[in-house]
């Protein structure tokens, strides 16, 4: 066929022709597509947001009620009579749903399933919302569509980076899963910035953009900020030079606003609202400052305990097990705030952080032993709740005892206020060296605690999986083989013994044992 007719327009078209009209038909599409982008993104985004306060809200209650019910039918004294209840059905599913999905299989970079999957459904959102409906017709509706992309995630990216908010409190995520999120988050943000400028180059010569209008010369600095972020930010730089990643993460990511606001018409809502979210969680961090004393103590293993009186301040610090707190020391490094969970369990005397002391501030903490004036943050976070759980495993590795040596004994401590019988506690705790044991009192008859030391130097790597798998099937075994009993394990340390203390709770979720995992930990 040598022409094409339209009968709507009465008109004949060359094959030419009508090719030229369809792209331009399939552009008006992709076109109108990027108007309804931002709509559609963003009631996905907040939906996805409010399932997951909806979750944690449920899934806190769903424990407690479950725990109070299981309990109910169960003798605080283990005994072996009578054959023990089945596990239900929506049980076995739930259990072994959660097996799944907390399970880490080995691998530097991998998460658990569970992870993976919210990473993989964010980033094919933003793959399909790249692509379809035209979105690769044409370099310049590509280019548009990638800078939609890149700037209405920026208000999740600057939530994600905000620990203080009330996000943290509603959703129950911790520490880690907030970087988590933040850092895939952040990369897409940086990456379609910078797809959205060579793919504009490629249309129009930036010179000649240059002479046309001011957006592109704001949009490339934009863009240059966040190049240098995505350049700063990785693993290998980082770890080096930490201290200039976090002054280049902050700043360079707060200085493209202006410039943004000035690019194009449909971004400044999303300026805005970055701008805002940056407000507010520099005002709330400034707003439960205090300015406490502080005194530092070298610890074996290149280890710093810095004691803080939390009384030195306008306002008492108050905090629970499983918080942290940012602090500054500005005579060690201005402008720089470091977060660390609080090793001492709540209304102690002093407010403890044990800091390992590697590069920039914490090596120089470590160099000038003694009295300082510290600016302390927080504390933040959430306090998990072990309501109704009849076996507590705990795993520690290292330094990660700031975290579970507290909770140990806030456990035995809450249960025994309220006239209840403490759950049996296991602490594992991996050291390097017996020197270690000097930073905790591991007193088990004053505490009530299992307190056990592993020393790697003169037992080997110990065997977290198999270790938290035994402990926890013989509570079971002691309350008479019923898998109904609450039991969880928690741990703070080293990647490795996370993922095996993950693994084994894993296992046991597969073989329908009721076990709830947590695990406290902080990574960049």
């Amino acid at each position: 066929m040598s022409e094409y007719y339209n009968e709507a327009e009465n008109m004949t078209y060359t094959p030419e022709e009508w090719a030229v009209m369809m792209q331009e038909e399939f552009d008006d599409r992709g076109r109108d597509w990027s108007r309804q982008f931002y709509l559609s993104y963003n009631i996905i985004v907040v939906a996805f947001f409010a399932a997951a306060v909806v979750a944690h809200f449920y899934t806190v209650q769903f424990k407690k009620t479950i725990r109070r019910a299981t309990n109910e039918k169960t003798p605080l004294i283990p005994t072996n009579n009578g054959a023990p209840r089945p596990v239900s059905m929506v049980a076995k599913v739930l259990r072994k749903t959660t097996s799944v999905l907390i399970y880490q299989p080995p691998g530097r970079y991998a998460e658990s399933y569970g992870t993976m999957l919210i990473i993989a459904g964010y980033l094919g959102l933003n793959i399909l919302y790249t692509f379809v409906h035209g979105g690769a017709s044409s370099t310049q509706i590509f280019g548009n569509r990638v800078g939609l992309v890149s700037i209405v995630n920026m208000p999740i990216l600057f939530l994600l980076g905000s620990k203080t908010g009330l996000l943290v409190e509603w959703t129950g995520w911790s520490h880690e899963g907030y970087i988590i999120l933040h850092k895939h988050v952040g990369r897409v943000v940086c990456i379609t910035a910078i797809a959205h400028v060579f793919a504009y180059c490629a249309v129009i010569p930036i010179s000649t953009r240059v002479k046309v209008n001011n957006e592109a010369i704001v949009g490339l600095i934009a863009t240059t900020c966040f190049g240098i972020i995505l350049g700063t930010s990785l693993a290998p730089l980082r770890a080096r030079l930490y201290e200039l990643f976090l002054y280049f993460h902050v700043w360079f990511l707060v200085l493209p606003l202006p410039f943004l606001f000035f690019h194009w018409q449909r971004t400044k809502p999303y300026v805005i609202t970055c701008a805002v979210i940056f407000a507010w969680d520099r005002f709330t961090r400034f707003k439960n400052v205090h300015h406490v004393v502080g005194v530092s103590k070298n610890l074996s293993g290149d280890t710093v305990k810095l004691c803080m009186n939390p009384k030195t301040t306008f306002s008492e610090i108050h905090w629970t097990t499983g918080q942290y707190v940012y602090i500054s020391i500005t005579n060690l490094a201005k402008f720089q705030y470091h977060p660390f969970t609080i090793a001492s369990p709540p209304g102690a005397d002093t407010l403890d952080l044990i800091i390992r002391a590697r590069k920039g501030f914490s090596r120089t903490l470590f160099n000038t032993e003694g009295e300082h004036l510290v600016n302390v943050h927080g504390p933040y976070g959430n306090q998990h709740s072990f309501d109704g759980v009849r076996k507590v495993v705990l795993i520690a590795g290292g330094a990660g005892v700031s975290y579970t040596y507290p909770e140990a004994i806030e456990i035995v401590r809450s249960f025994e206020a309220i006239g209840d019988i403490a759950p049996e506690i296991d602490f594992l705790w991996v050291v390097p060296d017996r020197s270690f044991a000097s930073w905790a009192d591991l007193d088990n008859e004053k505490y009530g605690v299992n307190f056990k030391l592993w020393v790697t130097k003169e037992q080997g790597r110990p065997n977290i999986r198999e270790y938290v798998r035994d402990s926890l099937r013989k509570a079971v075994e002691d309350y008479g083989g019923d898998k109904n009993i609450a039991l969880a394990a928690a741990v703070c340390g080293p990647a490795t013994i996370v993922r095996e203390t993950r693994n084994a709770c894993s296992d046991l979720l597969w073989e329908e044992y009721n076990v709830d995992f947590h695990a406290e930990s902080f990574g960049w």
